[in-house]
């Protein structure tokens, strides 16, 4: 991800951080946590992350709630 230029990783995987060692990598990792992935849920999230995405990014998981 570093080497191709993303700034950050969105995911609804919350066990993400059990899985991958992200300290590794000088990332953002946001994660969506809601009651399900559909497009629905999706798009009540979007104010949230869309928020978070116009500061300045910080290094490590960030979870966002629905």
């Amino acid at each position: 991800m570093i080497a191709e230029g993303f700034d950050a990783l969105i995911t609804f995987d919350r066990s993400l951080e059990h899985q991958q060692n992200l300290r590794k990598f000088a990332t953002t990792v946001f994660v969506l946590n809601a009651r399900d992935n559909t497009y629905q849920t999706q798009k009540l999230l979007v104010p949230k992350l869309t928020a978070k995405l116009s500061r300045p990014l910080t290094v490590g998981i960030t979870e966002i709630k629905l």
